[in-house]
């Protein structure tokens, strides 16, 4: 939970390099900027960055969502 793609927000750039399968956002607000000044921006967007609420209070699906495990993992309950 909230790695670089929940960081991004519309009219940031981003490279995609297929060959080495990696994601960088490469500028801000439609503006190519240096590693250091995106890397500034996006520490500011962690520290305000507030993860979803989970939907689910009760029930079978509170507890599934509390206690599994993601499939690339093998899918289990914890």
């Amino acid at each position: 939970m909230g790695g670089p793609i929940a960081l991004i927000e519309e009219g940031d750039l981003i490279q995609f390099n297929i060959p080495e399968r990696s994601l960088s956002v490469v500028g801000i607000a439609g503006k190519e900027m240096e590693p250091a000044e995106v890397d500034a921006v996006l520490a500011e967007r962690r520290a305000a960055w507030k993860p979803k609420a989970n939907r689910y209070t009760s029930g079978t699906l509170k507890f599934f969502t509390e206690h599994a495990v993601s499939a690339i993992q093998g899918g289990y309950m914890e």
